[in-house]
Formats: C-alpha cells, structure tokens, sequence
C-alpha cells in the first residue's frame, strides 16, 4: 500500500507569516510613538513574540517545502508527525482505536493506545509530557491527538484513512 504524506498548508502559513508581520510592524511603530513606559514594554514584548513566531513559521514552512518533510507520514504499520525537531511514531501494533474530538470549534484525531501502552508512555515521559497527556486526558479522553487544521487533509478523511490503515494492520498481523 501506498505511503500517504501530508503537509501544512502553504496558504495558511502564509496568512499567519502576514499576520506576524503586520502585528511586528504595529509593535515597531508603537515604539516609535510610546505614550507610557507600559507602551514600550508591551511593544518591545509584541516584537519578540510576533517577530520570532514569524521567522520560526517562515523557516519551518520553507523547511517542509524544500526539503519534502511532511506533517504527518502515514505507512501501512504506523504514522509519523513531524512537528519542529520532534518526531513522534505511532505504531499501529500500538493503536486501540482512533476517534475525532471536538474543542469549541476545531477537530482532532485522537489517539486511543492499548492499556499496556498508554501506561508505557505516561512512565516514559518527561513531567511535561506527563503534564501533556494528562490535560489530553482530561480534554478528550486521549494521551494523544493528531491536529488537521492548517493541513491538506480534513479531520473526518484522516481518521477514515488512520482506521482503514488500523483494521489492514490488525487483519494481517492477527
């Protein structure tokens, strides 16, 4: 079977570099007209922010097109996100189900790992992951969660693709 890559979506990127610029430019120019010494500390923190985030989106969104480095790489035994430096394998041998959830207005793909699992990677995390899954928990039930927005696939298509993956996997292994 094939492997499935998906990617951010240029276009959005693109939105959100603009959006940076245009709230480092409104920063640059409120230092340059502070009325308070409050002004200069927010423009000043504006800047860093705004500025930074959008160098960090313009190198990792020219990273992914350069050099082909999908979001989310999906095989017939497991999916692989790529998300800055961090590679996380979910191996489908691993994988008890996959649902969609919903927070207010965006969708997810959750992550439901076997019992032994799940218990394996809360012992292996660090106290920010351990912080991490549990707010997942907490929210949607689920260690882990696969996001779609920005992405050239729709959550619903997603989750159709990682549980058709799922069932072959578990049909042939089993």
């Amino acid at each position: 079977m094939e492997e499935i890559k998906i990617y951010h979506s240029p276009w959005r990127m693109l939105l959100l570099l603009l959006i940076c610029a245009g709230a480092t430019a409104g920063s640059i120019f409120m230092l340059h007209h502070p009325k308070t010494g409050f002004h200069v500390f927010v423009a000043w923190l504006c800047i860093a922010f705004f500025g930074l985030g959008g160098l960090y989106m313009l190198y990792y969104t020219l990273k992914e097109s350069i050099s082909d480095i999908p979001y989310l790489t999906i095989t017939d035994t497991s999916c692989t996100i790529i998300q800055g430096d961090k590679h996380t394998v979910i191996n489908f041998a691993d994988v008890e189900s996959f649902e969609v959830a919903r927070i207010r207005n965006q969708e997810f793909v959750t992550i439901h790992y076997k019992p032994d699992v799940e218990n394996q990677k809360i012992e292996n995390a660090s106290i920010h992951g351990r912080i991490l899954r549990e707010m997942n928990k907490g929210l949607v039930n689920a260690q882990e969660i696969i996001a779609t927005t920005g992405t050239s696939m729709e959550t619903q298509e997603l989750y159709n693709l990682l549980n058709d993956r799922l069932r072959r996997f578990h049909n042939i292994h089993h």
